[in-house]
């Protein structure tokens, strides 16, 4: 019994013949448009967030970062472990409360303040 290759190969030509426009036309601008929009953000937020220096005040903390997804009086990042030396450093900042904003996949950055709402730790990290 001989096997028909010959339509098998018409077949895979086809498919892929098909698939290269659908992917120029369709994928490829909805990964650039998901990717700039994603991408440029989260670059300009971290670039912002490293600007911040120790003593700066709140508001120019909110012009660069904007307002935060969260407001407590207790530090936390993404996880513990691996954070140790950043947990230690906020218990020794007596910062008053934090502010957090949650970008990237799982990334929280953390700006502590005292109560003259200055700058008195900031930090990064997730999982």
């Amino acid at each position: 019994m001989k096997e028909d290759f010959g339509g098998k190969k018409k077949i895979i030509f086809w498919i892929i013949l098909i698939s290269i426009p659908i992917f120029i036309f369709v994928v490829c601008p909805v990964l650039i448009f998901l990717y700039s929009d994603i991408s440029s953000g989260y670059y300009s937020f971290r670039k912002n967030f490293k600007v911040i220096k120790l003593g700066d005040n709140k508001i120019n903390v909110l012009k660069l970062l904007g307002q935060p997804d969260e407001k407590s009086k207790e530090f936390r990042l993404g996880q513990y472990q691996g954070f140790e030396d950043e947990y230690k450093k906020a218990r020794e900042s007596d910062s008053e409360y934090y502010l957090f904003w949650y970008r990237g996949i799982d990334v929280v950055y953390v700006v502590g303040f005292n109560n003259e709402d200055k700058v008195l730790i900031k930090s990064s990290g997730g999982t």
